[in-house]
């Protein structure tokens, strides 16, 4: 955080709305060191996905929803 705003700014959800009004170009730093702060590292990791696993662990009246990356072919 620039200058005095390290110090004004406890809450990490409040420094990042202060850093996306200063640098916009660390907002994507910033989300991936709060969501592994709050929640586990395991929702920025990315990870070979074994299919079986994924149904073995979900129930047929849960959706499963993949995220793929630009230019991925998930038909292999």
């Amino acid at each position: 955080m620039p200058g005095e705003w390290e110090t004004k700014c406890e809450d990490r959800l409040k420094k990042m709305i202060v850093l996306r009004c200063f640098r916009g170009d660390r907002v994507n730093f910033a989300i991936r060191n709060y969501v592994e702060y709050n929640m586990k590292k395991d929702f920025i990791e990315n990870r070979p996905t074994n299919i079986k696993e994924v149904f073995e662990e979900t129930k047929e009246t849960e959706p499963i929803i993949f995220v793929l990356s630009p230019g991925v072919d998930p038909t292999d």
